[in-house]
């Protein structure tokens, strides 16, 4: 009796399975940076059953992809020219890992102050990232680490370097006085921004024990990192949807401590998923698990529509047994003829060559300092009407904006805030450094804060404006 019951419970069982795809498909990142002059777009694929197990036996013909410039109408590509199961070891990943170091760290998985500090959450925490650094045997892989608190403090960009970076992780100290606090999405906004530059497969890791909780919330007082400003979440899944990469989640600590609901949100949109930790061995099996769903990834290059559209989306289809599952995620593609096309003109083609040429050029060469003190000069005011052409910067503060009250005033531009971007000095390094709340574009990237050099490009919304350090020092 008790055989055919579990006979009839496995056959019921079996037949759930049949009626739906357990297996989940997410696109994990959207490299788009081989689109202006080869109209290529590269998706990492993660595809899992329903244990978070990577799916490791798929070929091309299990996927088709179609894209949008409206998210409604849809066609497929014409052509996949390149598929890959599995990060190969020559790209490799580039991994930057961002630690919780504020002060509830410092306690107990249960939430309780200690003296020993074999139970705080930031020992374990080192443990579970110093076995994550020790697994990675791929000479492609590079990690990088960060810690925040009330500041954001970057330990090292991603290297290959792995005995450094675990070297400075064991350096993590306990924060004091007002560095307390954690300052949750601002930090994420820059972690993003390390990899400005970097190529391939992207993905930040971050573990939060708590919620955001800006230390300008308690104390009323500047943050010297990030002054006055509450930072809000949309400000890095911007980011991350922008640079095509993805965020994965660890909430660490106890079941009933109140987690970021934000994150969550980040992670699913920026492709990247969320995971719970309550102690060491669970720790220490999520971050092996992130390694391991990456690292076996698909990896599928596609020959893009030549639909025009600021951003498209693209659409995967995984189909397994006769099921079939889809997933949708977009990509700034800034349409560069600004009209559909079904061909490809070679003359086109050398005008988009002679283009990307003149920009690269722009964007590395360094202006001939002319004036003796440093200030700001406009080259090309876009569509915009700026309040002055030449602005010497003569105070701590200097900021940018469509107000009036701004020191260079840029009007005419509706996506311009009041003080859309602000130039600061630091009297100490002796150096200006530029912080605004939305993304603009320095040296033809995206930033949020840039330190500035001499020569340094800034694009606010198409107005295009010149730093210049001023006359050299004795």
């Amino acid at each position: 009796m008790k055989f055919q019951k579990y006979l009839l419970i496995s056959i019921l069982a079996l037949c759930f399975s049949q009626t739906g795809l357990a297996d989940s498909i997410r696109i994990s990142q959207v490299d788009s940076r081989n689109l202006l002059l080869q109209q290529q777009v590269t998706l990492y694929l993660s595809v899992t059953n329903d244990r978070g197990i990577p799916l490791t036996e798929l070929k091309q013909g299990n996927f088709k992809i179609q894209e949008s410039p409206d998210g409604k109408n849809y066609k497929p590509v014409d052509e996949i020219l390149h598929f890959q199961s599995g990060i190969s070891q020559v790209d490799g990943v580039n991994f930057l890992l961002l630690i919780d170091n504020s002060e509830s760290m410092y306690w107990t998985l249960e939430g309780k102050k200690t003296n020993k500090e074999s139970q705080r959450r930031i020992t374990i925490a080192k443990k579970a990232v110093t076995s994550f650094l020790r697994s990675i045997t791929n000479p492609g892989d590079q990690v990088g680490i960060a810690a925040y608190n009330s500041y954001y403090t970057l330990l090292s960009k991603p290297s290959n370097e792995i005995a450094e970076v675990e070297r400075l992780l064991s350096g993590i100290s306990r924060p004091a006085g007002d560095e307390i606090y954690t300052e949750l999405y601002a930090s994420l906004n820059l972690a993003i921004e390390e990899f400005d530059i970097t190529k391939g497969r992207k993905a930040v890791i971050i573990l939060s024990d708590g919620v955001d909780n800006p230390v300008y919330n308690h104390t009323k007082q500047p943050n010297s990192q990030f002054d006055s400003r509450v930072t809000s979440y949309k400000k890095p899944l911007e980011l991350l949807q922008l640079e095509g990469i993805s965020l994965y989640v660890i909430y660490f600590g106890a079941k009933s401590d109140k987690k970021d609901r934000h994150l969550k949100t980040i992670a699913r949109q920026s492709g990247g998923v969320t995971f719970d930790a309550h102690n060491q061995a669970q720790l220490n099996r999520v971050y092996a698990s992130i390694m391991n769903q990456i690292q076996k990834e698909y990896v599928l290059t596609y020959k893009a529509t030549m639909d025009a559209a600021d951003r498209k989306n693209v659409k995967v289809s995984y189909q397994k047994s006769g099921k079939q599952k889809s997933v949708s995620r977009y990509y700034v593609s800034s349409s560069v003829f600004g009209v559909p096309s079904s061909s490809f003109h070679p003359v086109l083609l050398i005008v988009v060559l002679v283009a990307g040429l003149l920009l690269w050029l722009l964007s590395k060469f360094k202006f001939e300092k002319q004036r003796p003190q440093p200030s700001l000069e406009v080259l090309n005011a876009g569509a915009g009407k700026l309040s002055t052409q030449i602005l010497t910067l003569g105070g701590e503060e200097t900021i940018i904006g469509s107000s009036p009250k701004a020191d260079m005033t840029i009007a005419g531009l509706p996506s311009v805030e009041e003080n859309h971007a602000t130039i600061v000095f630091d009297p100490e390094k002796e150096k200006y450094l530029l912080k605004g709340e939305a993304t603009m574009m320095v040296n033809n990237q995206s930033v949020t804060t840039k330190v500035l050099e001499p020569g340094d490009l800034i694009n606010i919304d198409g107005a295009t404006i010149v730093f210049d350090e001023g006359a050299e020092k004795d």
